[in-house]
């Protein structure tokens, strides 16, 4: 794992987790901006760099985040943000951090795919991931945001994705067949570990009201967490408000760090 970093090490400590098949380059329109008051951890997981070894599990990749910290004599965390799969590995770190008496004082988790599916099924999404990561293999950006995997991925607006599939396409050539199989078993085989009433209530979970996370998973989270924060954005796709909203969802992130309870998050 690579553990990149920005910002004054002096400042609270913000973890930042990408998506599945992302580097950390696919968040760099939110570290950009939270660097300037915050010390940004940003991992990119194993199996997505040139002689790294394979992606291993949800907790494997957690734990990793869990020792990198604990070698760095860093014992609080202001968030953790994760998007989609970072949303998963996101929530087992907050459950380690916490067992190994780490502060967690907020987490924020967009598109998070919370769910188990069959064996079957399972076996149909990594042929379909691994469709898509071969697609984009040798393909310029264009080319990848014509695909129609992405298209519909994104709700018919893969224009929003775009920050994300840039760093894509340059991970692709180092994504093993391997890597494919432990990421996808990482995304779809979801428990949930226990939290306190106070720790649900410090939890943000957003979601496009069009993306299959939100249609499939949205209600086990809230019956897992019944007392985390909600917000579900009508006409929006898989992690593609930010790109539209920049302004608005960053100040989320600011007010939670700021120990606010994120009014605006809430909306109207």
């Amino acid at each position: 794992m690579l553990f990149n970093t920005f910002g004054n090490r002096e400042n609270p400590v913000i973890i930042m987790l990408a998506g599945s098949f992302c580097p950390a380059e696919s968040l760099e329109m939110v570290y950009s901006v939270m660097k300037e008051d915050y010390y940004v951890i940003a991992p990119t997981y194993n199996g997505h760099y040139k002689d790294s070894k394979d992606f291993t599990t949800r907790q494997g990749e957690a734990k990793e985040i869990t020792d990198y910290l604990q070698n760095e004599n860093i014992t609080s965390v202001r968030m953790i943000y994760g998007q989609s799969m970072g949303s998963e590995i996101g929530i087992e770190l907050m459950h380690q951090l916490s067992e190994n008496n780490i502060i967690v004082d907020s987490a924020f988790f967009d598109g998070a795919p919370c769910i188990k599916l069959s064996k079957p099924y399972k076996e149909f999404m990594r042929f379909k991931f691994g469709t898509l990561i071969n697609m984009f293999k040798g393909k310029t950006l264009d080319e990848a945001m014509n695909i129609g995997l992405v298209k519909k991925f994104s709700n018919g607006n893969p224009e929003a994705l775009k920050p994300m599939i840039e760093p894509i396409l340059e991970i692709a050539p180092y994504l093993s067949k391997n890597s494919l199989k432990n990421e996808v078993e990482c995304c779809y085989t979801f428990d949930f570990p226990t939290f306190s009433e106070e720790m649900q209530k410090n939890m943000y979970f957003f979601y496009g009201g069009e993306e299959k996370a939100y249609k499939t998973c949205y209600r086990l989270v809230k019956k897992a967490y019944p007392k985390a924060n909600f917000r579900v954005a009508e006409n929006y796709g898989h992690v593609t408000y930010l790109n539209d909203n920049r302004e608005e969802y960053l100040g989320w992130l600011k007010e939670i760090c700021k120990g606010k309870k994120a009014v605006s998050f809430f909306g109207n």
